[in-house]
């Protein structure tokens, strides 16, 4: 099995990245040459593009023939004509000159320089090749009108007919003079449902029409004038033609531009012109699996059917002959015949239908549709516009025979540009003169199985030029070709290839010089650690000579399966350098055999370890400080560095391995007691606490937050430094000296410090002292209880009065009860009026 392969892959496989060829160092890229399992030139020069290989037939497992050209000439063991190098190049087997835009032009038109390129390269390497265009004026254009023949289209008839000769000849001056025009005319299959087959309608087709009762019979489409520079011929066909009719609304335009397409000899293209087809039509268009609608189920076949006599109604013109039997043409098939015949489509259509013209546009290339007035009479404003975009504008394009070894990268910059545009072919607003440049860059990413030299190409469907690109992949030696037979290199027992002798059958060695003993038994499996059933020689690393092996600089061992390489290397070298440990890799399983004390290393596997590493002295036999492990060369602290950590793990990081600390009688109380008086007294805090805050961190707050239940953002900033699960905050009170003022202090533990914290609330008069009692406090109370035995007094003495009264009452009513009365007139009783009789009355008579 062939273990070499291209630079980028092999340097992946050994480090586990992909690195362009052009990426690797010159020591990477001698190692990639100089790889032992190269055997061969044609191995050699595929291994990376700067290899070379020496021919010289020399002897030995030692000799390295596969190095950089470089390397090879450096040191000077090769003679140069024995270095076979192999260099890529893009030489150009065509490459005529561009024609100069001129108003006249002599001879063929050359657009594209250069035109045939040949690239010879080798299997990682890349070449860049530029290809440029230049516009000239007088390129020559071939234009085809193609009709709408149906009813509707008659005032455009009229109008085509009435501008005769005028048309050509404004076209020439309007568009350019070096032009030829061909004429069509299509309607639609003569078939139901596209158009009647009755007799009467198949004759006339207008019959009832009553403004028109003379029209010609239908058909699919009729070739009436094949491209030409007689003017008058295209008049004449013109003049000549009848409008016809159809009954669906779609027409077969598609059947017509296929048939112009693929039958490029009737129609007249010329081989270096543009060619242009111009439709005129105001309906839509029937495209593949239409024609199932009547019973045509062949699908189109893309070829040329275009014969006299075809319709029977029609014996004297050339008509599509396969109308009624092929399907109409998909927009892929329409496409591709655009293409391949480098034909540009310009649709002229009405108001109505431009919208679906438009969609069409975007699936056809180099395209152009414009609205048509409804007798048609802006035609040759439509041809102007229609030619000068499509000339303006250049799409270029390359075939699928890019061989699948070759990833091709590309740009292109543009007139009047300065950058280059980036994976693209396209350019716009291109003027007479104007030159665009192509850069292309091809690189070989492997060899193919047979070095067939099939052409790219480089072209447009504007364009009847095109540029051949030929890929020749140089993945042999020329000396491969031309082995010297029986050569005496060889013992004359064998072939000399490139200075290595491949033997004759019975004979091995690197001369040849071995005789196998048993026919059946070769001497290379004498060399074959297990025989037959290994394929590597010596391990692949040495030679067999006759049964023996060889083994190469580095390599020892029966079969040379035991190197000092290969084993994992730190900064240091190999298995952490000599000092450290050696080096054994025998079949293919390398490992370090560590000394003096070093231990391999658990991920690089070197001897890159030592227990005195771990240890904060180095003369005591203490690892990590008892409070955790030695893991090469750094200590891993217990409960996943929780409690202690630290290079030794000598830093206490948590409370359990911290004095406990208490509100009273500890350094904590006396520190904040300090504190908060100097506060008080305005004094220096740092420099009068000292001694009794020393190595305590203690911060003074105006108030102390709750940790505990803590949720807005007054104590969130302060608390998100306190863990309150490791340690639960401490609420701690204290008197002052010589004082009745008391002192509020935290002992919390903070993140960030992994240690506890002293907050001290700063001294309030208010909150920490005790206050005098307020006089009316006293007074306020003894007022009240007065009152309020006045109130009581009077409340009993109202109570006691009411009873009283109550008793009297009862007392009355009973002597009431018990009285006994009797009827007598009261002596002081007086009646309310008196009697008075006056003396001087004498009676009536009176």
């Amino acid at each position: 099995m062939v273990r070499y392969s291209l630079c980028f892959v092999l340097f992946f496989l050994v480090t586990q990245r992909f690195v362009s060829c052009e990426d690797l160092t010159e020591t990477q890229i001698n190692k990639l040459c100089e790889d032992l399992n190269i055997a061969t030139c044609d191995q050699c020069i595929q291994a990376h593009p700067d290899c070379a290989w020496c021919a010289v037939p020399l002897s030995g497992a030692k000799i390295k023939r596969c190095r950089t050209h470089r390397k090879l000439k450096q040191l000077g063991e090769c003679p140069s004509d024995q270095i076979k190098f192999l260099e890529s190049t893009t030489p150009a087997k065509n490459d005529t000159p561009l024609s100069e835009p001129s108003l006249s032009q002599l001879g063929p038109v050359v657009q594209l320089q250069p035109q045939v390129i040949q690239i010879n390269i080798r299997r990682g390497d890349r070449v860049k090749f530029n290809i440029t265009f230049r516009k000239v004026t007088d390129y020559p254009v071939d234009l085809y009108y193609l009709m709408d023949l149906s009813h509707s289209m008659l005032d455009d008839l009229k109008t085509l007919q009435r501008l005769g000769q005028s048309l050509a000849d404004d076209i020439k001056t309007n568009v350019t003079s070096n032009i030829q025009m061909g004429f069509g005319t299509f309607v639609d299959k003569v078939m139901m449902p596209f158009a009647s087959t009755v007799t009467e309608q198949l004759q006339n087709p207008c019959a009832k029409n009553q403004e028109d009762n003379v029209c010609a019979p239908p058909f699919g489409f009729k070739h009436q004038q094949s491209i030409s520079d007689q003017v008058e011929k295209f008049r004449t066909s013109v003049a000549n033609t009848t409008i016809s009719g159809n009954i669906d609304s779609p027409e077969g335009s598609f059947d017509a531009l296929m048939q112009i397409a693929v039958c490029g000899d009737k129609i007249g293209w010329r081989a270096d012109a543009t060619h242009l087809v111009i439709v005129t039509t105001d309906a839509s268009f029937h495209m593949a699996l239409d024609g199932k609608l009547a019973a045509i189920l062949e699908a189109n076949d893309m070829k040329c059917h275009l014969s006299k006599g075809a319709n029977p109604n029609l014996p004297a013109d050339t008509v599509y002959d396969k109308s009624k039997y092929l399907d109409y043409p998909s927009i892929g098939q329409l496409r591709a015949a655009f293409k391949d015949n480098k034909i540009q489509p310009i649709f002229a259509v009405t108001k109505e239908v431009r919208s679906l013209y438009e969609e069409l546009r975007q699936l056809i290339p180099n395209s152009y549709v414009d609205e048509l007035a409804n007798d048609s009479s802006n035609i040759i404003g439509i041809i102007s516009a229609a030619y000068n975009q499509l000339r303006g504008k250049l799409d270029m394009s390359l075939d699928e025979n890019i061989p699948p070894e070759i990833s091709l990268r590309y740009r292109v910059l543009c007139p009047n540009r300065t950058d280059w545009k980036n994976n693209s072919l396209s350019c716009d607003q291109i003027q007479i003169g104007s030159e665009i440049v192509y850069e292309f860059e091809a690189i070989a990413e492997g060899c193919p199985s047979q070095n067939i030299m099939r052409p790219l190409t480089f072209t447009s469907s504007s364009l009847q030029e095109d540029v051949k690109i030929f890929f020749n992949f140089l993945c042999n030696c020329e000396c491969s070709k031309h082995p010297v037979v029986s050569s005496v290199n060889c013992s004359t027992n064998g072939s000399l290839v490139c200075g290595v002798c491949e033997c004759d059958s019975g004979h091995e060695g690197a001369q040849c010089q071995c005789i196998q003993t048993q026919a059946d038994v070769s001497l290379l499996s004498q060399c074959k650690q297990n025989g037959e059933n290994n394929d590597d020689i010596c391990e692949g690393n040495g030679v067999c000579e006759c049964g023996t092996c060889v083994c190469n600089e580095g390599y020892r061992g029966q079969f040379c399966q035991c190197s000092s390489k290969g084993c994992p290397t730190s900064n240091d070298g190999i298995c952490g350098g000599a000092d450290k440990g050696t080096c054994e890799n025998c079949d293919g399983i390398a490992k370090c055999n560590c000394k003096n004390g070093w231990t391999l290393h658990p991920e690089i596997q070197t001897c890159n370890c030592h227990d005195d590493l771990c240890k904060a002295n180095v003369t005591s036999d203490v690892l990590c400080s008892s409070n955790g492990e030695c893991d090469c060369n750094r200590c891993k602290c217990f409960n996943d560095s929780t409690i202690y950590s630290g290079q030794f793990c000598d830093v206490c990081i948590n409370p359990v391995c911290k004095p406990v600390v208490e509100c009273e009688g500890t350094s904590m109380q006396s520190c904040a007691q300090c504190v908060n008086e100097a506060q008080r007294l305005r004094e220096n805090q740092n420099e009068k606490c000292f001694d009794k805050c020393a190595d305590i961190d203690y911060t003074l707050l105006t108030s102390i937050p709750d940790c505990t239940n803590c949720f807005d953002s007054s104590c969130s900033k302060f608390c998100e430094d306190i863990d309150v699960n490791i340690a639960a905050p401490k609420d701690c009170q204290a008197f002052l000296a010589n004082s009745e003022c008391t002192v509020q202090f935290d002992i919390v533990w903070r993140k960030s410090t992994n240690d506890y914290q002293l907050l001290v609330k700063e001294f309030d008069k208010a909150q920490d002292c005790p206050q005098p009692i307020n006089p009316l406090l006293i007074v306020l109370p003894i007022v009240a209880g007065i009152v309020l035995l006045g109130l009581l007094a009077l409340i009993a003495w109202k109570i006691f009065q009411t009873m009283r009264d109550k008793r009297e009452w009862l007392s009355f009513e009973n002597e009431m009860k018990q009285s006994k009365w009797t009827k007598d007139i009261n002596p002081v009783f007086q009646k309310p009026t008196s009697r008075f009789e006056n003396p001087s009355y004498g009676g009536e008579g009176h």
